[in-house]
């Protein structure tokens, strides 16, 4: 008869596992609980036009063939498939949209990106301590211009999710987990434009396994590349933008200068809301940071980590392709902060696992750093959420439902389809007020 395993708590297990566990864990709950708090069920903006627009559409469809292609059809400079897939399940499983379960099932996204960094960190004998600051930076408010806001959350939370996977799946390859990351890669270029890179961040892995390190067969790294192809020209099948391969390249040439700023801006943008200058020298650390250590590690078994952070680089230049026409000092918004909240998040673990940490004192000045940041983001980015939700309930309480640049009338008609077809029932109004709301400034 075998003894129950028992779990020893010892002052070193205690410091190196159970009290980083416990305190990111605590991290998570506390914005799962801000969400909770403040999350509505009530259309935003793209909610209205790639959420139910397109499911009354899918419910009125004649055939599967039409059905299909309501799915495709573009948005914006996106292909969201993917994710119209997800919401259409959401739909035939609860039998309607509510747009504050939306926004929980977006957000899942974190917690996955997160498990995807612990299977990074593995190798490293104080893990946990690697992945408590790790928790500060990612589960903390400056994303808030797209935390409660379920559609851009999806697009801009699962692009990541899916490479971060899909890069995984790719080390140590074989043929089962190949398919794997090809299913995943597809997510990530059917979910949002910058998706597609995984592709070529993706070829580099297989490359560096079958060409560095004689691991696998070349087979691997051609098969990638002519399905990787296929899915790209399918992507842009019957795609109308005037963002155009020639246009991006002949924009980049002529302000170079313009674009290199808004590059690095959105690569520091995770600390900063107001500073161009801050951002853009916080993510030319970065970018110093991650060459210097690729470098380093480009003979080494497991390149996943730094894979991780250029698929999140290259995305963010092409984000600079889409956006590039704006004024530099956009590239601080919210809504485009997530990619640099990200990418520190990864550069912080590849650095611990790269050299090795394993001061304790080290670890406590960066949890205290980190956690300095993660506490004063929810005190900074609270106010600036508190105007913004403020007017997405006076518009429904005034019976409107806004989308720039598109007229009331029109996304009130696609919300009063959908409400009439059975896929969303709007709450009662007046709508109460989320729990941010309620908040006093202090005097």
């Amino acid at each position: 008869m075998t003894r129950p395993t028992r779990i020893r708590f010892t002052a070193g297990s205690l410091a190196r596992r159970w009290l980083p566990i416990c305190l990111s864990v605590l991290v998570i709950v506390f914005y799962f609980v801000f969400l909770s708090g403040n999350a509505i069920n009530v259309p935003f903006a793209d909610d209205i036009f790639d959420v139910l627009k397109v499911l009354s559409a899918l419910s009125l469809a004649e055939d599967k063939t039409t059905a299909f292609h309501i799915l495709l059809a573009q948005h914006n400079d996106h292909r969201t498939l993917a994710t119209r897939l997800l919401y259409w399940v959401v739909y035939r499983v609860s039998g309607e949209i509510n747009f504050r379960q939306l926004t929980f099932l977006a957000n899942l996204a974190l917690p996955l990106l997160f498990i995807s960094l612990y299977m990074m960190a593995k190798s490293h004998k104080m893990k946990f301590l690697v992945l408590l600051p790790a928790a500060l930076i990612l589960f903390q408010l400056r994303s808030y211009g797209i935390a409660l806001w379920s559609m851009a959350a999806f697009a801009y939370f699962y692009v990541f999710f899916y490479g971060f996977y899909s890069l995984q799946y790719l080390h140590k390859v074989t043929g089962m987990k190949f398919l794997v990351s090809v299913v995943l890669a597809s997510l990530a270029t059917f979910t949002l434009a910058s998706g597609q890179v995984v592709w070529l961040v993706g070829l580099v892995s297989l490359l560096h396994q079958s060409l560095v390190r004689k691991q696998v067969s070349l087979l691997y790294s051609l098969s990638w590349a002519c399905i990787g192809l296929a899915v790209l020209i399918a992507w842009r099948s019957g795609l109308e933008t005037p963002n155009t391969l020639s246009s991006m390249l002949t924009n980049l040439f002529n302000s170079p200068g313009h674009h290199a700023l808004y590059a690095l801006t959105l690569l520091g943008s995770a600390v900063t809301e107001s500073s161009v200058a801050s951002a853009a020298l916080v993510g030319t650390t970065a970018l110093i940071t991650l060459t210097i250590f690729s470098i380093r590690s480009f003979r080494g078994p497991d390149l996943r980590l730094e894979l991780c952070c250029w698929f999140i680089v290259l995305s963010v230049m092409a984000m600079v392709f889409g956006r590039s026409f704006t004024s530099v000092d956009y590239a601080l918004s919210s809504r485009y902060s997530f990619p640099s909240v990200l990418l520190l998040t990864t550069i912080w673990v590849l650095v611990a696992v790269r050299s090795d940490i394993k001061s304790y004192s080290s670890f406590m000045l960066i949890v205290l750093f980190t956690l300095i940041y993660c506490a004063g983001s929810y005190s900074i980015y609270a106010k600036a959420l508190k105007p913004y939700l403020e007017k997405r309930v006076q518009m429904f309480d005034e019976g409107k439902y806004w989308a720039w640049p598109h007229p009331i009338k029109e996304t009130n008609d696609i919300v009063a389809q959908a409400i009439s077809l059975g896929i969303y029932a709007p709450p009662a109004r007046p709508l109460p007020k989320p729990a941010i709301l309620v908040q006093k400034d202090p005097k």
